[in-house]
């Protein structure tokens, strides 16, 4: 299926990209980026949803990061930021789907996720502005730095909103 315009971005998907949505396995999340929100909205999701069951999903994506973390340390050692920009993309991705899917909801649109994000309830303090700094600017060594600490900070809120949940 084709990319729908909402989600065509730069450093994601081009218009004429084409998405396979019959199947589907946990580890696309990591893989393909937003290819449960998108085959949500194109109407072909899976019965089982990221965003309804988050005690798969969101471990996925912070086990997956810690591993981007030692990589992205690495690269900003060596100073090299054309590959950190590279290895920034998708990690920007897992928290963009983290942090809708904590709060019980697909991801609507990459390109007016600002306007999406401040309906959500469970969300760190200027996750806006921050994570805009970043998508522009995701070769800068501060811009992993706020992604680091967006996760940690997400990471904290996740598990709060499952324990009152309870």
């Amino acid at each position: 299926m084709k990319v729908p315009e909402a989600f065509v971005h730069s450093y994601f998907y081009t218009k004429h990209d084409i998405l396979h949505i019959t199947h589907f396995n946990l580890k696309d999340v990591i893989t393909e980026p937003f290819k449960y929100d998108i085959a949500y909205y194109l109407g072909a999701a899976p019965s089982i949803l990221p965003w309804e069951n988050t005690s798969d999903s969101i471990p996925l994506i912070l086990m997956s990061w810690k591993a981007k973390e030692s990589t992205l340390n690495e690269l900003h050692e060596l100073r090299d930021r054309k590959r950190a920009k590279e290895e920034m993309i998708p990690a920007i991705a897992w928290y963009l789907q983290m942090q809708f899917w904590m709060n019980g909801q697909p991801v609507r649109s990459i390109t007016d996720w600002k306007r999406d994000m401040e309906l959500l309830k469970w969300k760190p303090v200027n996750v806006d502005e921050r994570l805009d700094f970043i998508v522009k600017k995701p070769d800068l060594f501060h811009s992993y730095i706020q992604l680091q600490q967006l996760f940690t900070e997400s990471t904290k809120l996740f598990y709060k909103s499952k324990a009152l949940k309870k």
